[in-house]
């Protein structure tokens, strides 16, 4: 029997390297209003915070007034160039459809916006695997267990059988918050600082190793994974 039935993914940076795309979008905002030192990799570190906590910590406080903007702007300009470089972690795209097919449930709980996640799932045909994508369309941000709750117990989920993976500590403490098990990932945000910072109940290096975490295959079958490359390609 495996580990865990149920397993909820946050999206940037755990399924897809997306930070090129949303790190241009808000390095373009930030140019608007008239803000040129700050690089794209000042920016990274922040992917996976809502928009107003990152335009807060990087604006000076002078121009904390024209957040409302800078979010309608990124609103604005990210949606149609937000496919344009982000691509699927190495093995996302068959070891989901090796879970799916395993009989796991699957879901998508993120900051993106619902919207965002039918488009982005759809592009890389990935979508079928999912039986819930929740967006924080209510503007309640993670660590808050909004949206993993949301998906628990519109789904009738036990808890107990529920695992959240993400990048961030955000990911891993709404998990906490939400009462079922964390898996931190250590290829996105927050790399090797994952385990030192957030304590999640697994930790996995390679996208593959959840597959081993959720008990529906052995650990040696990744061997070969793990020498794979970085990314999929969308098909």
């Amino acid at each position: 029997m495996p580990r865990y039935r149920n397993l909820i993914f946050d999206f940037d940076g755990t399924l897809a390297d997306s930070r090129d795309d949303i790190a241009s979008a808000q390095l373009w905002v930030l140019h608007q209003l008239g803000i040129t030192t700050v690089t794209k990799e000042d920016l990274y570190p922040h992917i996976g915070k809502s928009l107003q906590q990152t335009f807060a910590s990087v604006l000076p406080a002078s121009l904390h007034g024209s957040i409302p903007r800078a979010i309608e702007m990124y609103s604005e300009y990210y949606p149609p160039r937000s496919l344009l470089t982000t691509r699927l972690f190495a093995g996302v795209r068959e070891t989901l459809h090796r879970l799916y097919t395993a009989g796991a449930c699957l879901a998508i709980a993120s900051t993106k916006r619902t919207s965002g996640l039918v488009r982005a799932t759809r592009h890389f045909h990935i979508d079928e695997c999912f039986i819930q994508l929740q967006g924080s369309d209510d503007g309640i941000f993670k660590p808050d267990p909004y949206v993993l709750n949301l998906i628990i117990d519109g789904q009738g989920w036990d808890r107990r059988e529920t695992v959240a993976v993400g990048d961030t500590e955000a990911d891993v403490l709404a998990g906490n918050n939400a009462g079922v098990a964390t898996c931190g990932v250590t290829y996105g945000s927050l790399g090797s600082e994952m385990g030192q910072r957030c304590h999640p109940d697994h930790v996995i290096h390679h996208f593959p190793e959840i597959a081993v975490v959720a008990g529906v295959e052995q650990a040696s079958r990744h061997s070969e994974e793990r020498e794979a490359g970085t990314h999929d390609e969308p098909r």
